[in-house]
């Protein structure tokens, strides 16, 4: 499943952290209230691992890229 993410920088400790605005796949669905708005992502790896949770989906078989609004 291809994942697209709107990140919101700067956070975290020293502000190299995101968390997510909002996602949406590639049929269109935003998926909202299925993840964690308030927790903070060092790398899209770790995004990625928590999606695969949320989603229940296995993790090699994601992929996320940025949003380009």
């Amino acid at each position: 499943m291809k994942i697209e993410y709107y990140p919101i920088r700067g956070r975290g400790d020293n502000g190299s952290k995101f968390q997510l605005a909002r996602i949406q796949d590639e049929a269109g669905n935003m998926h909202k209230g299925a993840y964690d708005q308030e927790r903070h992502f060092g790398s899209e790896d770790e995004l990625k691992k928590h999606l695969a949770e949320v989603l229940n989906l296995a993790e090699d078989t994601i992929s996320v890229s940025k949003m380009n609004l």
